[in-house]
């Protein structure tokens, strides 16, 4: 019983940290009033980028540069869209997911050969971390990605509660109007946020290529950025509740894995689901939340054209 509680501990861990990624990531773009149901494009090209980063260089590290990079560059077309031409932004998001998923898939095949990338170099653990006493052994097979997302957390978590550019951030997302009247430049400050959502889905997609596991595999991501979307709307855009409802998600996506391994006559496709039809049911029972940001999915256009 022990063991089976390890093991499943391990799984939550391993599996919460693309989502935890990936959420903090939407919820600096959403903050500044920019709806993202792009993350998972972002993720995926991470994914790839990190792959081949990794693969052409030998080097995990570059490649999880590449990565991020490639989640960046996916973001920067979002905030091209959504913020500079006042585009729907819900629709930019949903095209991009699709445009990053056949770009890959494209580029997978284009490099590689097939659906998925060779084996290459990888960071699955820390080794040095066997030695400290107790605990070592559980703490050197995770990832370092997972270590570096727990400093991303608590700086999140510190900007947007405790300084004033976490202020501006929210003030962003409920009045730019005001905003701009105090000479901040809304544009700007919505571009960097919709590219810090890139940079950190970028590290989510690396982290499932090269951080939990040492390839590439087409469609990889299988809707973690969506699970992403749906932590931060129940989480209320705070850090420490988008950890928990990503914990949650996470849990029933260990606990289906664990079911494949059993012979419960269910197809493995209605086993998949779990987790999502759980994201699903949380959503259609929650309430609505009144901490949205007033102008999220609402655009700011700048006026070019004044004199």
């Amino acid at each position: 019983m022990e063991s089976m509680f390890i093991i499943i501990l391990i799984s939550i861990i391993r599996l919460s940290v693309p989502v935890i990624f990936t959420g903090l990531g939407n919820m600096f773009c959403e903050k500044a009033g920019v709806m993202n149901l792009g993350a998972e494009g972002m993720m995926i090209a991470g994914a790839f980028g990190a792959a081949l980063g990794a693969y052409l260089t030998g080097n995990a590290w570059i490649g999880v540069i590449v990565g991020i990079l490639c989640g960046m560059l996916v973001a920067l077309i979002h905030a091209l869209i959504s913020v500079e031409f006042g585009g729907l932004q819900n629709i930019s998001g949903l095209g991009l997911n699709a445009l990053a998923g056949g770009l890959t898939a494209f580029f997978c095949r284009f490099f590689f050969g097939s659906g998925k990338s060779p084996i290459v170099d990888s960071i699955q653990s820390v080794p040095f971390l066997a030695g400290v006493p107790v605990i070592g052994k559980f703490l050197a097979q995770f990832s370092p990605l997972m270590y570096l997302l727990i400093l991303l957390y608590v700086v999140s978590w510190y900007v947007v509660k405790k300084t004033v550019y976490g202020l501006r951030i929210t003030a962003v997302g409920d009045d730019p109007k005001t905003v701009e009247t105090a000479g901040i430049d809304v544009w700007r400050l919505r571009t960097t946020c919709v590219a810090v959502c890139g940079a950190l889905a970028g590290l989510a997609g690396a982290y499932l290529s090269i951080g939990h596991l040492n390839i590439f595999v087409e469609n990889m991501t299988m809707g973690k950025g969506m699970l992403a979307v749906i932590a931060v709307k129940m989480g209320r855009w705070d850090p420490k509740r988008i950890v928990a409802i990503a914990a949650m998600f996470s849990f029933f996506d260990a606990l289906q894995l664990q079911l494949q391994m059993y012979n419960t006559g269910l197809p493995v496709e209605i086993l998949q689901m779990i987790p999502f039809i759980v994201g699903v049911l949380a959503i259609a029972f929650s309430k609505n939340s009144i901490s949205a940001p007033r102008q999220l999915n609402k655009p700011y256009v700048k006026n070019k054209f004044t004199m």
